[in-house]
């Protein structure tokens, strides 16, 4: 079993950290802990003064933060707890950008998924499909094509971009 990469990083919104992980945390659009349970893999986090609440996405997390509470601090406690559990922070890169797939078959309005449970709403099969591939944080149909993004831990390569091009019926796939 390979370890949990991971990397944080401070948002605009001062109350916030990232937490960018490699790993899934949910299949759902948004788990907050608490009242949820974090995964294994964050065990301890919601312990951690100055902490308030985490909210899950697929590959990523959002600590909240305590008002008043000094995000310097708790990133640095974060830090020490999953360097512990986790080993080393991987260097976190620039955003990649999204890649284009096209989909000439799909008429009607824009639909916009961030998880498995919301193309499941959405009700468009290749948006479902497309969270089956590992590193899918977000797909965008709309006629004519499908924007696909990854998360921050995660690089476009032939074998990504070949299963998701497989999972929305397009060989013709294209960076932004």
């Amino acid at each position: 079993m390979s370890r949990t990469r991971w990397a944080l990083e401070a948002a605009p919104n001062p109350t916030v950290l990232r937490l960018h992980v490699d790993t899934e945390l949910t299949n759902r659009t948004i788990v907050t802990c608490p009242p949820g349970d974090p995964p294994a893999v964050l065990a301890g986090l919601p312990e951690i003064d100055g902490v308030r609440s985490l909210d899950l996405h697929r590959y990523r997390a959002r600590l909240n933060l305590m008002p008043g509470a000094d995000a310097q601090a708790v990133a640095g406690d974060v830090t020490d707890l999953l360097r512990r559990a986790l080993g080393e922070a991987e260097p976190l890169h620039d955003d990649e950008m999204p890649m284009a797939f096209g989909s000439m078959g799909r008429g009607g309005p824009r639909q916009v998924a961030e998880s498995e449970e919301m193309a499941e709403r959405a009700g468009d099969p290749r948006l479902t499909s497309v969270f089956r591939v590992e590193g899918v944080v977000e797909a965008i149909a709309a006629p004519g094509l499908v924007l696909v993004r990854l998360g921050r831990l995660f690089a476009w390569n032939d074998a990504t971009t070949a299963r998701v091009a497989a999972a929305v019926g397009d060989v013709d796939a294209a960076p932004l």
